[in-house]
């Protein structure tokens, strides 16, 4: 234990701590903090597809609330294709196979006859305009509601696309385009 002090001792230690507080917090600034970036949150990017960096077949644009999560060129069994994969919002499943197929047939796309590799129940749907083949898939999340915002995924099947822009700085930046890997 201390041994006892006097009040005027006590008054000193007192203002003594106070003013070893007060020095430290007015230097504080100055002991081992972050340098700031000014970059708390990063600018929202571009559009996948509104950006026209790498456009759908026939310049289509998709009429539905969405997210591109992913666009690659991938190699397929029928050779080199574009996926796209994506996340629809506010609708439910049947709205968004109507709107993604409308985005297509408002070009040109028509359900291709020669496709009979799908019973009706599958939820897969191929359109085509000449030698161009889009299929369109789309999957409802499990246990979603009126509330929920995120309603389903869709993944897009189109012919490989040449940037629009190569030498855009947008579309070389895979925050914008959702192309991840090397071409």
């Amino acid at each position: 234990m201390l041994p006892h002090l006097h009040p005027r001792q006590r008054r000193i230690g007192i203002a003594v701590g106070a003013l070893a507080v007060l020095v430290l917090l007015l230097l504080s600034h100055s002991f081992g903090r972050a340098v700031p970036t000014n970059n708390y949150r990063p600018l929202i990017t571009t559009d996948a597809i509104a950006s026209g960096c790498y456009p759908l077949p026939g310049n289509a644009r998709l009429d539905l609330p969405y997210q591109v999560r992913w666009d690659g060129d991938v190699e397929t069994e029928q050779g080199e294709r574009r996926i796209l994969r994506g996340q629809y919002d506010l609708v439910d499943l049947d709205e968004a196979v109507e709107r993604l197929v409308a985005s297509f047939t408002a070009v040109g796309f028509a359900p291709d006859p020669a496709d009979h590799s799908a019973p009706p129940s599958d939820d897969s749907l191929t359109l085509s305009k000449g030698a161009e083949r889009v299929t369109i898939t789309v999957t409802e999340l499990p246990g979603t509601s009126a509330e929920t915002l995120v309603r389903g995924t869709f993944v897009l099947d189109l012919p490989v696309a040449e940037p629009a822009r190569p030498d855009d700085p947008v579309c070389a930046d895979p925050k914008s385009t959702k192309r991840w890997g090397d071409r």
